[in-house]
């Protein structure tokens, strides 16, 4: 796929097509070497008869993406700006790609060096994704390395914002990898489940769909929020809860949700078979596909 990128400067609320492959970011930038800045990544469907694209949780994105900055104590998002990059990304991928029909927008605003600057970008569809959206994947658990609801007296620690300091979740995935699976679920250290380095964890418990509180330590998840926003007409009821192992264990389904993979089944965790609702995995990313 043709990636294209466009950069942002928010101070004079201006934007520019620029070259993906050539250089753009300074390396005195503090997203750089401290990863001091925040993002968002959209999934991007686009209708092949009609090729109009839907931005999928476009808003919920937003609003995260605002939180996150007001979080980091970074200038307040313009909406019109930042949608006008992400809109100008899509149109281009749309056209640089006749057949694409579904891709990933990647938005970031840095602190800079002597002012914030942003851009956004297009990202591919990796098969690795398509492939755990048909056929779930394996997870083991790990310690995250702190207490369930630290961030409510250590609101330094960020825990709920999405910055672009992603180290620790990317060691994670190593991690996940030398043990032979696919990912890992952060436990807190008195044992409450959290989240996956890149997804929000829900389950099915009869008609509940549960899922961490993201004042427990986590990041607030938008594909999470777009399926609970949908639960009734499911017929299910939704909710946060304080999930153990033990819970995720004996749980009717459980699914790692993300912008990107949408819902993937969780069908493994620790070396145990999970219980499986496909069907309801089909339901999902449905309502995911449609934004």
């Amino acid at each position: 796929m043709t990636e294209v990128l466009v950069l942002i400067d928010p101070g004079a609320s201006t934007i520019r097509s620029a070259p993906l492959n050539s250089p753009q970011l300074p390396v005195t930038d503090l997203a750089a070497h401290r990863g001091d800045g925040i993002f968002e990544t959209v999934l991007v469907r686009v209708d092949p008869a009609t090729r109009e694209p839907t931005v999928v949780s476009r808003e919920r994105h937003f609003a995260r993406f605002h939180s996150s900055a007001s979080a980091l104590e970074l200038p307040e998002p313009d909406r019109r700006l930042w949608r006008q990059a992400v809109d100008t990304v899509v149109a281009e991928t749309i056209k640089a790609n006749p057949g694409v029909t579904e891709f990933a927008v990647r938005y970031s605003l840095s602190r800079g060096t002597d002012a914030p600057r942003g851009w956004a970008f297009s990202l591919p569809i990796e098969d690795s994704i398509v492939t755990a959206r048909a056929e779930g994947v394996r997870a083991v658990s790990i310690d995250r390395g702190f207490p369930a609801y630290l961030g409510r007296t250590s609101p330094w620690l960020l825990l709920g914002a999405k910055t672009l300091s992603y180290a620790v979740n990317q060691a994670a995935l190593r991690y996940a990898r030398a043990q032979g699976v696919d990912e890992v679920v952060f436990v807190s250290h008195d044992g409450i489940v959290l989240e996956g380095p890149t997804s929000n964890i829900v389950i099915r418990r009869g008609d509940h769909l549960l899922t961490p509180d993201p004042t427990a330590g986590l990041l607030a998840g938008t594909t999470q929020r777009l399926l609970f926003d949908h639960a009734g007409r499911l017929e299910l009821r939704a909710d946060f809860a304080d999930l153990s192992l033990d819970d995720v264990h004996a749980a009717d389904g459980a699914w790692l949700v993300s912008s990107v993979r949408t819902a993937v089944t969780l069908r493994e965790l620790d070396g145990r078979e999970l219980n499986r609702d496909e069907a309801l995995t089909r339901e999902f990313q449905r309502i995911i596909a449609a934004g």
